[in-house]
Order: structure tokens, then C-alpha cells, then sequence
């Protein structure tokens, strides 16, 4: 559980300075920006976000829950979700219960309806009084957030407090989407989604089949030249990489969940391609100052200036809009595939 608390520590800083969806890749003698980042950031949001109809229902036929951290929860209402998490949240849009979110966390950057939701806080440091204001009847985490103290208060207070199994696989997305619908009470439309978004997981899949090499590719955590990891097993950021059909550098190293980058790892990692955050890289300043960072400049990656960016939520969310994130990322990998 130790990396979950980490991803979540560092998923804090995303929130505070998010990014737009799409890839920017810079080739030598290229460089990119933040400002170049920015304008092509919707190119897939028209084909994955279902902001209508909004469903705000009456309550629930009660049913028990049993959760990921093996609790039998009871629900009977769903009028006032409050979503712990940005997959969860834009999964609540896709199944047309937008309306019926009153509050999210900071990791919630998508879709741009949801962000005009009050914020209740951190999810891996909520408060019971940050939740509770929003007089949520459900309240929908995985098990990244807690304390599990504020959890505990939440139930003790009688709201009905979900905790879903975190999902680091492509798999994982059906899974998490049944999961989500059957708290709600929407089971055809979790079907509909789940067959819908496990066909563009499919095609993307098939896509990246017709490729015919393997890249290194490594995923540098960065927000801020004091905040760097280099993420390897166990991450949902490997799902993406080994999906399009490349190696994770980082966990072909040994690295497993984020680990703080060092010039050795990287070195050793040898990525010819490294992904970023959006957020990070412009904070950073961009591919100057990515170079500048001990061991970058050592990598094929960073000799042939071979960085993709992505709103890391749109990249490794593993939510609604993952087969379309796939596809564009085995689309920049390999420009020869169209």
C-alpha cells in the first residue's frame, strides 16, 4: 500500500497546476513549452465525456456493498455523491449521474463540467468536516484515500462510505466501471459503458499489435526540479506503456511503484522515449530544463529530445477515456502507424 500513499501524495500537486489532454512530443532541434502543450488539449474529449442526461434520482432499492477494504456498506440513496477520486468521478459523468455530484478532490481535473464542483479536500488527507459540509448520502473513494481515521468518522457520522479496489491494469477499467454502476444502481448503463470503452481499449490494443518495434519508454513523475520520481511496476502507468507495446524502462529496472529518480536508475532505465505530466514538465521549464536534470541528457531519450507530455489524469487515470488515451499514445510513438 505504500506506493497507492505515494501516487496520492504526488496527485495533489496535479490538481493545483493540470494540463490539457494531448501529447506534445519534442525532437531535436525542437522545443516545447507549456504553451505548446495547451492548444491541442481536446482533440479526444468529444468522443468520451457524457455530461447528459444527468440522472438525479430518487432513492435506492437498498443493497449491501462489500467494498476493497472488505466492508459491507448499505446503499439506498445516490442524490448527493461525493467521488474521492478522478476516475470515479468521471466515470459518475459517463453513467449520466453528473447531477448528482456535489463535491469532488483535488485529483479530479476532468470533464470541465466537474470542475465546477466544490473541492472537499485531498483524498488522502481528507477532513470528515470537509465531507460532511457538502451532506453527501454516498461518498465513492478507492483505497488511495483516508486517513483511515476520517473514513471511520464519515461512517460513524452514518453516511455510506464505498472503498473500491485501486485498478492498475487495463483489465481493471471493466472492473471499476461495473463496480461504480452497481453502486449507483446502473448496471445496463455500466454494461453499455464497459462494452464501449473496452472496444476502444481493444482497437487501441490492436493498433499498437501492428507496430513493429518496442521502445523503452520511462514515466518521469515531475512537479518541480525537488519533486522527481522515475515510476516502474505496479503503476497504471505501465499498463499504458506495455498496452502500446513498448517496455517500461523503470520496472524492466527493478523499479517498482515511484521511486526517486536518480541519475544511476535512469542511466540504467536507458528510455528511448520518456513521458511526462504535462503540469510537471511546465513547471520544470520545458526541455532545457528537463535536459539539465543529472542523468536526462545521458539517455537515448533525452539525446534525441524524445518526450511526450499528457495530462497525467487523461494518461494514467485508467477511467472512461483510457482506450482513446492509448490509442494517441501509440499513435505518438509510432507516427507511421496514422
Amino acid at each position: 500500500m505504500k506506493r497507492l500513499l505515494v501516487l496520492a501524495a504526488m496527485a495533489l500537486a496535479v490538481a493545483s497546476c493540470s494540463d490539457g489532454d494531448a501529447a506534445t512530443t519534442t525532437e531535436a532541434p525542437a522545443t516545447t513549452t507549456a504553451a505548446t502543450v495547451a492548444p491541442a488539449t481536446t482533440a479526444a474529449a468529444p468522443a468520451t465525456t457524457t455530461t447528459a442526461p444527468t440522472t438525479t434520482q430518487a432513492p435506492l432499492a437498498e443493497r449491501t456493498f462489500t467494498g476493497g477494504d472488505g466492508v459491507l456498506v448499505d446503499v439506498s440513496d445516490a442524490s448527493r455523491i461525493v467521488a474521492l477520486n478522478g476516475d470515479i468521478t468521471e466515470i459518475l459523468f459517463e453513467l449520466g449521474f453528473g447531477g448528482n455530484v456535489v463535491g469532488i478532490d483535488v485529483t479530479t481535473t476532468y470533464p470541465e463540467a466537474a470542475l465546477e464542483l466544490p473541492v472537499v479536500g485531498f483524498g488522502q488527507m481528507l477532513t470528515p468536516e470537509g465531507v460532511l459540509a457538502f451532506g453527501p448520502t454516498l461518498v465513492i473513494g478507492d483505497q488511495q484515500v483516508g486517513p483511515p481515521e476520517t473514513i471511520q468518522q464519515l461512517r460513524d457520522a452514518g453516511v455510506p462510505v464505498v472503498i473500491l479496489e485501486t485498478q492498475t491494469t487495463l483489465e481493471g477499467v471493466a472492473v471499476k466501471i461495473a463496480q461504480v454502476a452497481e453502486i449507483v444502481d446502473a448496471v445496463d448503463a455500466g454494461l453499455e459503458l464497459s462494452e464501449r470503452v473496452g472496444g476502444e481499449i481493444d482497437e487501441a490494443l490492436l493498433l499498437a499489435g501492428s507496430a513493429t518495434a518496442s521502445p523503452r519508454v520511462a514515466y518521469v513523475y515531475a512537479r518541480g526540479s525537488q519533486t522527481i520520481f522515475l515510476f516502474g511496476a505496479g503503476m497504471p502507468t505501465q499498463a499504458m506503456i506495455e498496452g502500446a507495446g513498448a517496455i517500461d524502462a523503470g520496472a524492466g529496472t527493478g523499479v517498482f511503484g515511484p521511486a526517486p529518480l536518480t541519475p544511476e536508475a535512469l542511466i540504467a532505465a536507458a528510455p528511448e522515449v520518456i513521458v511526462l505530466p504535462a503540469a510537471g514538465f511546465g513547471a520544470l521549464g520545458g526541455a532545457e530544463a528537463l535536459l539539465a536534470i543529472p542523468g536526462i541528457a545521458e539517455t537515448p531519450a533525452g539525446q534525441d529530445q524524445k518526450f511526450l507530455v499528457y495530462d497525467e489524469a487523461y494518461f494514467f487515470n485508467l477511467g472512461p477515456r483510457t482506450g482513446l488515451a492509448l490509442a494517441e499514445f501509440i499513435r505518438d510513438l509510432f507516427p507511421d502507424l496514422g
